[in-house]
This record gives C-alpha cells, structure tokens and sequence, in this order.
C-alpha cells in the first residue's frame, strides 16, 4: 500500500520539463553574474512567460523558508540539480553550483537525447518485427505443423519452440530490466545501505559506472567543502548527514568512525566497494587540506572526462548490440523452418 501510494505521488506530481529546467538554471545563473540576489534575480525570471509560473512558485516558497534546494526539489528538479545546491548552502558558492549544474544537468540530457535517437530505430524494428512473429506463429507454423505431420517430421515443434523460447526471453529481459529499474528507486528505501552496495556490487556494468560515479561526488564535495576552511572532520560530518546520495553518506559516516578510532582516511577508503583506489592515494599523499583541495578538484576534472568517455561508448554499444541479438533470433526463425524442409527432401 505504501508503494501504491508512493507511485501514485510520483505520477500525480507535475513535473517540469528537463528543457525548462535547464533554461531557467542557465538565465539564473547570468543574473547572479550580474550582481542580482536570489530573491531579485528570480523576480527577473518572471519577466519571461515560459519561466514566470516556475520562478514564482520558487520565490513563494522561498519566502515560506525553504532553501533553494529544498524548493527545487519541492517541484520536482533533477537530483543532479538539488544534490549541488544543497552543498552550496554549506560553502556559500550559489553561483559556481548553478553552473556546474547547467554544465552537467545539459551533458545529461544530451545523452538522454543520443540515447533515444540511437534507440529509436531499433524501437520500431522490434514493433515490426513483433507482428511479424505473431503472424509466423500462429499461421504460418501451424499449417506447416499440420503438412508435416503427414510425413512424420518433428522439426516443426521443435521450430516452434525455439523461436518462441528465442523471442519471448528476448521480450521478457527486456521488460525484466525496465521493471527492476522502476521498482528499485521506491524499494531500495527499505534496504539498509550494507546490503543495497552489495546488491549493486554484483550488477557486472553498472558497477563500473557506480564506482566512476560515486568516487567523482565524493571528490568534488569533498573539494568543495574543504575550499571553505573546513577541517576534514567538518566535511566528513556534513557529507554523512546529507540524504541526497547515500552511498557517499555511508561511506563518510564510516570514515568518521574510523578517523576516531585512530585510522588513516587512505586505508580506510581502499575497503569502499564504490571508490577507486586512486582517490584513496590522493588522500594517502597529502598532509594539508590546501594541496588536498587542489589534488581532488583536478581529479574530479579526470574522472568526469573519464565517465563521459564511457558513457558515450556504451550508447554507442547499445544499437550494434540490439541488431546482433535480434539478428540471431531471426536466423534462428529461418533455421528452424528450413531445416525441417530439408529433413523431408531428404526422405524422399
């Protein structure tokens, strides 16, 4: 019941469109440049009919004492968005954050763009190729079940149930994915953290990618407190007390712990699942928060290089991939009608 109802809130909420959102990050982030407050730089934003509802449902509940996070996140912005403006309340940079978050909130959805334009044909492909299995199935297969049943040919049901096996495993896995995707974001609010990274530890490819990811919010929160004269305590209490990324609490929540227990921050990060090992020698390295501030910003520079590479590879990857898997089921369907064909040309 309480998933029901969660589902239903997230579809009920109306949701600003990705577009919009970056629009209105970009023309508030030039009116900060401009010297504008908060507050006077979204009353600017109302000057434009597509941005007026959006910036004064923003100004009203700023008003009504919520942070700017807390509002957009009120409306429904993009994580990536929120999760940068709720660390810019703790080192006081509003205008950097909004630029990172048009900088990365706009690559996001040029993937998401790539992604549905490489998606797309083989989308339709599929569609086609549906009817036309259906058709081969349940007429074509049974008229040739009911020739060769004369002659005492069974590779008719044998043909039958491999292509059946073939194109609905291919089907369900697919839906099998979509389904644990949706489900896992309202589920995994009921699995302790020690169990979601091990759960996630174990999913081959998006590991990888999890690892790249939580090691470049880590570094580049991590940096971006420390420019404000934080000790490492201080960062390490304020990432552990965030909600918006988890597994980047766990991970400072442990490490405090085990900075009072008398260990080094390196070797403890070299037992985290989701960070690399050379994140933890760039803690391991430095003895002064300046030359470790300056390390982690140029190492999240490297790494968001390094993610944006492997992203865009496996988009690349995903369309070869869809036509080879149904390249195989489609020999499959000529294999399994030919080769009875020719087991009664060879009996005659």
């Amino acid at each position: 019941m309480v998933l029901y109802q969660k589902l239903r809130m997230n579809v009920t909420k109306q949701k600003i469109k990705p577009s919009m959102q970056l629009n209105l990050l970009k023309r508030l982030s030039r009116s900060l440049e401009n010297g504008y407050t908060l507050l006077t730089a979204l009353e600017t934003l109302t000057w434009d009919r597509n941005l007026e509802e959006i910036s004064n449902k923003i100004i009203h509940l700023l008003k009504s004492g919520q942070t700017l996070d807390q509002a957009l996140d009120e409306l429904a912005f993009h994580p990536i968005i929120t999760t940068y403006l709720y660390f810019a309340k703790e080192f006081g940079d509003l205008e950097t954050s909004i630029i990172k978050c048009v900088e990365l909130y706009e690559r996001r959805l040029e993937y998401a763009k790539k992604f549905t334009q490489i998606i797309r044909y083989p989308f339709v492909l599929v569609a086609i190729f549906s009817f036309v299995f259906f058709f081969i199935q349940h007429s074509v297969l049974p008229n040739l079940l009911t020739l060769f049943q004369q002659n005492d040919s069974n590779g008719i049901p044998i043909a039958i149930t491999i292509i059946s096996l073939a194109y609905y495993g291919f089907i369900l896995l697919l839906i099998a994915c979509v389904l644990v995707r949706l489900l896992w974001k309202y589920v995994k609010v009921r699995i302790p953290i020690d169990l979601q990274i091990k759960l996630l530890s174990v999913i081959p490819i998006y590991r990888s990618y999890l690892r790249l990811n939580t090691s470049f919010q880590f570094s580049t929160h991590f940096g971006s407190l420390l420019k404000t004269g934080l000790s490492i305590k201080d960062v390490l209490a304020i990432l552990s007390k965030q909600q918006k990324l988890p597994i980047v609490a766990h991970y400072a929540t442990t490490l405090m712990s085990g900075l009072n227990q008398g260990h080094h921050v390196s070797i403890l990060m070299k037992q985290f699942t989701f960070i690399n090992t050379q994140l933890a020698s760039i803690f391991q390295k430095n003895s002064n928060t300046e030359s470790l501030e300056k390390d982690l910003s140029t190492y999240s520079t490297i790494i968001t290089d390094e993610l944006n590479q492997k992203i865009m590879k496996a988009i690349t990857y995903i369309q070869p991939i869809f036509f080879i898997l149904l390249g195989i089921i489609i020999i499959l369907i000529y294999l399994s009608l030919l080769l009875p064909i020719y087991e009664i040309i060879q009996t005659l």
